[in-house]
């Protein structure tokens, strides 16, 4: 009996010793109609997942991270991964032209960012994932690329590409409560703090950040950048703002207390999206005509290493533990 416990001691010890599981990105290959799999601890690939043809572009994991969600641009339909199995279990169409992904924090709904088409307008299409219909539809300017919640989740924020804007949503009654105008064509990204104070939007060919004010949906600064800013992503502590300069090849790095460009990060082949890796430590970046992903330690703003993945990579999500 005393030998049986001091082995189950033994195995409880070396569990709770053993170091956590590293969490997973998925990243989109456009051109290899794949997914490539890279761990974020030891920044190897681990797995591929064929998607089928039709150019794979962004993807987003339900919150729940069982599965992933992917657009396809030249199909222009959705494809569905289990994360477990890692396959693509089915594909289908929602929408005429989709973009990009969201989902609702509470997992009960899926927005597509939709794009003009012969069959759809510019609008953020609500779809309930479990009665599998679309149950709701909210008309923006041209091109929605973006979205992101505000912290309590009752609104939506979502970036007009060629519109140079950002319209605003009420999530529960699917309507527009506002929309800040900047004039930037080639405007994504999006990126808003813990506290929920401002909300930064790359303001594309105006070569700049806008900072808005949530409680007022008015522009309250603006952060000039040295060209045209695609993406904009926080740092987990929220200390600094990761750009991408497509066309230059470059990383600009914003301190946020002063709205100081502290460090520009050279860059192999177009950097277009940026994700914070769970420790804090790391920033990850697509070079979509390199076919790799940079490495960033976030301590030296210094690039320290590339992942060589598929064709054209783009689109990037992390499994959620």
């Amino acid at each position: 009996m005393l030998k049986s416990f001091s082995v189950l001691l033994l195995v409880v010890v070396l569990a709770a010793a053993a170091p956590a599981a590293g969490a997973t990105l998925y990243i989109t290959n456009t051109k290899s109609d794949s997914v490539s799999i890279l761990d974020t601890e030891t920044f190897e690939a681990v797995g591929t997942i064929p998607l089928g043809q039709g150019k794979p572009n962004r993807i987003v994991f339900h919150p729940d991270g069982k599965t992933a969600w992917v657009v396809y641009d030249k199909s222009r339909d959705l494809g569905v991964i289990d994360a477990e199995t890692r396959k693509l279990v089915r594909r289908v169409k929602i929408g005429g032209n989709p973009y990009n992904l969201a989902f609702t924090p509470d997992g009960r709904h899926l927005l597509v960012l939709d794009w003009s088409s012969d069959t759809s307008n510019d609008e953020v299409i609500f779809y309930d994932l479990k009665a599998e219909k679309i149950d709701g539809r909210v008309e923006v300017s041209t091109w929605p690329a973006h979205a992101i919640f505000a912290r309590d989740a009752k609104l939506l924020y979502v970036s007009g590409e060629t519109a140079g804007d950002v319209t605003v949503i009420d999530v529960a009654q699917r309507t527009v409560v506002g929309r800040i105008v900047h004039g930037g064509g080639d405007a994504m990204g999006l990126a808003l703090p813990a506290d929920g104070k401002t909300l930064y939007a790359a303001a594309g060919e105006n070569k700049a950040i806008i900072k808005i004010d949530p409680s007022t949906n008015k522009a309250v600064g603006e952060i000039p950048l040295p060209g045209i800013v695609h993406e904009a992503t926080l740092t987990l502590d929220g200390k600094y703002l990761y750009t991408t300069l497509r066309k230059t090849n470059k990383i600009v790095v914003v301190r946020i207390s002063d709205d100081k460009v502290v460090a520009t990060i050279s860059q192999k082949g177009y950097p277009d999206l940026v994700v914070m890796e769970p420790t804090g430590r790391y920033a990850l970046v697509t070079n979509r005509w390199a076919d790799l992903v940079s490495v960033i330690d976030l301590a030296s703003h210094a690039q320290v290493r590339t992942i060589a993945v598929g064709k054209a990579p783009h689109g990037m999500a992390l499994r959620p533990r």
